[in-house]
């Protein structure tokens, strides 16, 4: 009776995956990403959501029950709520600060410091900027790199390392805005702040762009053969600007106001709604909007109606349903990242990496190899996003690292991969744009190779790694909260 009562428990209780079937699933993952992307031609969320079937078909027939991988995916929707709070501000947010004028104002400055002796250095610059306060560096590389691309012609630049300075800045602008998918994706992916995960990027992203910058300030001197080439391209869209908006520094005062508070450590939240309210009341004083019409931008988002191709390319984007595929992408990777953990696939896959993983630093470099890898496998950044970010929680908790550590190291293993891996997305717009392949601008990157050298340089010396502690189960106990650019 008992024996096979207890016969009768064991068999009820459900196995975990074993390596191999861990390593065949992944194979199907990634040839369900590769085919959305590169074949059905399908948005990224569906290929996701494929995975999360695959996953669930092969958990049930494994043993488990829908209602516990269900509570799993419940589980992690539940860590990333605040995120998908802080992206519904965020298509507010760029609408109204579009419809204001700062948005178009950053760039109208940023356009004034192009000058053919520093082209490479401005052109990095320029892009970053507009990338970081519109969110999207396609949006930059389709616009403002298409003007740049054909200024370097004229310069005598070589198209591929100007191509380099341009992928350089709009990646880094959009792997290090607070408006864009991909840091808010590896943020929720791994439950973290995004201006946590934003300041965390300062020693890595930041000091890599302070190397990019002095090697395109290096590479402009020696490249630069005609001081009076025809800049007529950033006149023509300068004037365009400023003939449709009204520009005084007064536009600035969101932009300073959101950021000195975030600094000071306040609720981003209800900051970023303060934000958006002075941008709707600058966009009625000075560009004389209603207050009905903004109801519809900030809601529908921006249309810009200048006439001209690059400015109405730049600035029709924001509001919230501008973000409703991204709501509906992390949904799905919240299902698939809920269901692929719970069947073990990832543990599976960690136990034999963790054989390999020694120190912090080998921790810190494995985890930014397979982001960079998965990238590869799957043609998409957000699928790399999600499963590094589930597969190595358990690894840095171990080390006694905060896990903004895992969300800042995978962000910069897989966002700048996103325009170099020839099959991606990213990659495709930038040879569509500029008519130059990967792996000819590939060298001239200096923003990816500068955030990876700093990344790796800090998991081996152990600086700018903030430390915490966490129980048995892996709850946190106690954080470590040092500012990493000051500590």
């Amino acid at each position: 009776m008992f024996k096979n009562k207890n016969k009768s428990e064991t068999s009820s209780i459900p196995r975990k995956v074993t390596f191999t079937e861990a390593m065949v699933l992944l194979l199907i993952i990634v040839a369900i990403m590769i085919w959305t992307a590169l074949i059905a031609k399908a948005p990224t969320a569906m290929g996701v959501l494929y995975c999360a079937i695959v996953c669930g078909v092969y958990g049930i027939l494994m043993g488990f029950k829908w209602d516990d991988m269900f509570a799993s995916v419940l589980n992690v929707v539940k860590t990333a709520m605040p995120a998908l709070y802080f992206l519904m501000l965020v298509g507010f947010v760029s609408a109204s600060w579009i419809a204001s004028g700062t948005i178009p104002y950053m760039i109208y400055l940023g356009l004034k410091i192009i000058h053919p002796s520093i082209f490479l250095f401005a052109a990095f610059l320029l892009t970053a900027i507009a990338a970081m306060v519109t969110g999207s560096s396609w949006a930059i590389v389709t616009s403002l790199g298409l003007a740049l691309g054909g200024i370097s012609t004229g310069l005598g630049i070589p198209l591929q390392i100007a191509a380099g300075a341009i992928v350089s800045g709009c990646f880094l602008g959009d792997k290090w805005s607070p408006l864009s998918d991909t840091p808010n994706l590896s943020a929720a992916s791994t439950g973290q702040n995004i201006i946590k995960l934003f300041t965390s990027m300062i020693p890595t992203s930041g000091f890599g762009s302070i190397l990019a910058g002095i090697g395109f300030l290096v590479m402009g001197l020696i490249t630069s053969t005609n001081n009076s080439a025809d800049t007529r391209a950033v006149v023509e869209l300068m004037n365009g600007l400023s003939s449709n908006f009204n520009f005084n520094i007064l536009l600035l005062i969101p932009v300073i106001f959101v950021f000195v508070m975030a600094a000071l450590k306040f609720s981003i939240l209800p900051i970023l709604s303060i934000g958006v309210g002075i941008g709707m009341v600058e966009a009625m004083i000075f560009q004389g909007k209603t207050f009905a019409q903004l109801t519809g931008i900030v809601w529908n988002g921006y249309v810009s109606e200048t006439g001209i191709q690059v400015i109405d390319s730049l600035l029709s984007r924001g509001g919230a349903m501008s973000i409703a595929g991204l709501v509906m992408l992390l949904f799905a990777a919240f299902t698939f990242a809920g269901l692929i953990e719970k069947i073990g696939v990832l543990d599976a896959i960690m136990e034999k990496l963790l054989k390999l993983i020694k120190s912090t630093g080998s921790l810190i470099l494995c985890s930014l190899i397979t982001s960079i890898a998965t990238v590869f496998l799957s043609s998409s950044v957000y699928v790399s996003i999600i499963l590094n970010g589930r597969m190595y929680e358990k690894a840095y908790k171990n080390k006694g690292l905060d896990i903004i550590n895992l969300s800042r190291t995978i962000t910069e293993g897989s966002a700048y991969f996103g325009a170099i891996c020839p099959w991606s997305g990213g990659a495709l717009l930038v040879i569509s744009s500029l008519g130059v392949a990967p792996w000819s601008y590939l060298p001239f990157v200096f923003g990816c190779w500068g955030s990876l050298f700093f990344t790796v340089l800090w998991g081996y010396t152990g600086k700018y790694l903030p430390k915490a502690e966490y129980d048995e189960d892996g709850n946190l106990i106690n954080i470590d909260q040092f500012d990493p650019v000051i500590s």
